[in-house]
């Protein structure tokens, strides 16, 4: 994983950002998931055309790129997403996904990771030290992990058997893999992290939502709880008030357009939730000690 400067994050045109949910909602009949009445098990991802989303990780992905690349941006990272390695993203983040001209035709086979399942490989190593807690991770795979992914693509080719008692045992051995190599202690550390971060209803809602120019007391109602109790659970989580960890977020995310993108300080402004233009300027400064445009001027410095 690299730092950002300003060589590292291409200039593209962003425009009509949409925020996506990832994995989304499928289709009964589209054969790119595999699922189950209860469950998406995995997803197998092409695309043939330059282009970027920006996406929320609802769920613990585990991503083995096939062929082609793929730029991950991250608030504070660049991720380049290309065969040969694996890639581990926690539940919870946005991520800018980003299709390149060079890297077409992308395909990739993407794992979703439960919670219950982390939970009980954590449980299996109730000792291990806790490491700086980064939302993603990315290492060389091995031969035995190559076998796998070779091995899990050819289940989309086909209907498959006993499929609800088949998957988790896939998920299972995936993780025993990647916790066997030279890389085990890293994807322990990941596992562990991601497990104590587990995200509660209240995180749910305050992350699905968190783009929107929605109020506090929406979010309380959403979470089906009085504006009382939804403040006093949140400060209890987070240590401090909702608006305060909402306003972070949104000035986090901000920060990666103005090095990814070309909108206009306003469009950023709107895109990330903020209803006053000045009001986030105002924030924005408060935040990193300098105006948007100043941040925007030394990118381009």
């Amino acid at each position: 994983m690299t730092r950002p400067t300003a060589s590292t994050f291409p200039r593209f045109s962003y425009l009509a950002p949409v925020l996506h949910r990832f994995p989304p909602t499928p289709d009964k009949a589209d054969a790119t998931f595999i699922k189950s009445e209860k469950q998406t098990f995995a997803k197998l991802k092409t695309e043939s055309a330059p282009g970027q989303r920006t996406v929320l990780m609802t769920e613990h992905t585990l991503i083995f790129v096939l062929k082609g690349v793929k730029l991950l941006h991250l608030p504070d990272s660049t991720i380049k997403a290309s065969p040969g390695e694996v890639i581990l993203l926690r539940k919870g983040i946005y991520v800018m996904a980003e299709y390149i001209k060079d890297g077409l035709d992308f395909e990739a086979v993407i794992l979703f990771l439960p919670g219950n399942l982390l939970r009980s490989m954590a449980l299996q190593h109730p000792h291990q030290p806790q490491q700086r807690e980064d939302p993603c991770l990315v290492f060389p795979s091995t031969t035995l992990i190559d076998s796998f992914k070779d091995s899990f693509r050819s289940y989309f080719n086909s209907p498959i058997p006993h499929l609800e008692s088949l998957l988790p045992l896939k998920q299972q051995e995936i993780l025993y893999l990647l916790q066997s190599g030279n890389q085990g202690d890293r994807v322990r550390s990941f596992i562990h992290s991601a497990v104590s971060a587990e995200p509660t209803d209240i995180d749910f809602i305050v992350n699905s939502y968190l783009l929107q120019p929605v109020t506090i007391e929406e979010l309380a109602d959403l979470a089906n709880c009085s504006l009382a109790k939804f403040k006093r659970d949140f400060q209890r989580r987070y240590q401090c008030s909702p608006r305060a960890y909402i306003n972070k977020q949104r000035l986090a995310h901000a920060r990666m357009l103005l090095h990814n993108t070309t909108q206009q300080i306003s469009e950023i402004s709107l895109n990330c939730g903020f209803e006053s233009a000045s009001y986030f300027i105002s924030l924005f400064k408060k935040e990193f000690g300098h105006t948007p445009a100043a941040a925007r001027a030394r990118i381009a410095i």
